[in-house]
This record gives structure tokens, sequence and C-alpha cells, in this order.
């Protein structure tokens, strides 16, 4: 890699990086290409020079977020042989990394250009390939015997939909990192208990 080409990759996650600080702290539509010309020390000639707008700018964080949240997480599970366990470790690994401002900008973020439009689209196709990885871990249960048999997409969805309720319970109610912990565990229960096999109850 040349230094004029390394470089141009470190103002790119410089601008990444100080986007993900304002789209946390103001929200998607709440932060304009301005602010982050500010906080970056960067000219819009040069966010522009790297992104095509801030829709651009959010969708390389949304996936650079989701696949160091994903190669993060399969190290911690890699620990743990039991599937249910590793939904344990995955209750864990999230109360230590909530981000729930950043779930906020999200839904601000596909509100915004809507769910049909290109950059949508994309949005969401990124959020599909985070939630196979789920439907591969319950796939792995219930070939390990550990899970009923039923549809492994649809019990992804269910259990993702599930922390992501839990997520916004423990924004509003202000919860520490420990009793954030122990209300994802209590939640990963429920949710075994209703897909465990009789052996594993």
């Amino acid at each position: 890699m040349t230094k004029r080409r390394h470089e141009g990759e470190q103002t790119k996650q410089h601008i990444i990086d100080q986007a993900k600080i304002l789209f946390s702290q103001k929200g998607y539509t709440g932060t304009s290409i301005k602010d982050i010309c500010d906080a970056t020390g960067c000219s819009k000639g040069s966010i522009y020079y790297h992104f095509k707008n801030k829709e651009d700018i959010f969708l390389n964080l949304a996936e650079q977020t989701f696949t160091q949240w994903w190669e993060q997480w399969e190290k911690i599970s890699s620990q743990y042989e039991l599937v249910a366990n590793k939904l344990y470790a995955y209750a864990d690994y999230k109360a230590d990394n909530f981000q729930k401002p950043m779930n906020k900008a999200g839904e601000e973020f596909l509100s915004k250009v809507g769910a049909n439009s290109e950059a949508g689209k994309t949005f969401l196709a990124i959020i599909n390939n985070f939630l196979a990885g789920y439907e591969k871990l319950m796939s792995e249960g219930i070939a390990r015997g550990e899970f009923k048999n039923d549809d492994p997409k649809e019990l992804a969805g269910i259990f993702v939909s599930l922390h992501t309720g839990l997520s916004h319970s423990c924004y509003v109610l202000n919860m520490n990192c420990d009793v954030m912990k122990a209300f994802f565990r209590k939640g990963t229960d429920v949710f075994l208990q209703g897909i465990s096999t009789s052996k594993n109850t």
C-alpha cells in the first residue's frame, strides 16, 4: 500500500469514527455533513472524496460495526461447546457492548431513507447478513439435539428481536452493566425454555 493510499484509508476511518460519535449523540437526522466536517477537521471536499453522502457514511459505519461485533463475539462463543451456552455468552457480550444510541440511529436512518430505497435495501442486506450468523447458530442447536426441530431463520429473528426489545428497556430504565447482564440472561432463559428439547430443560 502506498503512503498516499494509507493516508487516505486513515482519513476515511477517522471520518467513520467521528461520525459514529455524532450519530450516537445526535442521531442520524440530527447529524449534518457540517457537523462531521467540524468534528473531523476535514473539508466538505475531503468528506465527499471518500463518501457519496451522509447515507454512504452511515452504511460504511453500519457494515463495519456489524462485522466487528460478529468477529469479536465469534471469538468468545468459540470457547463454548453447547449452543445454549453460546447464547448466554451473547447475552453477556451484548451487555458489555451496549450501544442503544447507535441502534436508535439505525432506526432513524431506515425511517429517513425508506426500506425500498437503494440505501435502505443496502442497510437491510447488512442486517440480514448479521442475522444469517444467528440462523446458522440455531441450525447447529437443532442438529445437536439441543433445540426442537423448528425453522432456524424464524428462531434467529425471534432471538434477535427479543434482545432488541430488552435493549430498549435497559436504555429507558438506565440499567447498569451488571443489572443489564442479568436482564439479558433472564430473557435468554425464557427463549431457551421455549425451544430446548426435554433433555436440556
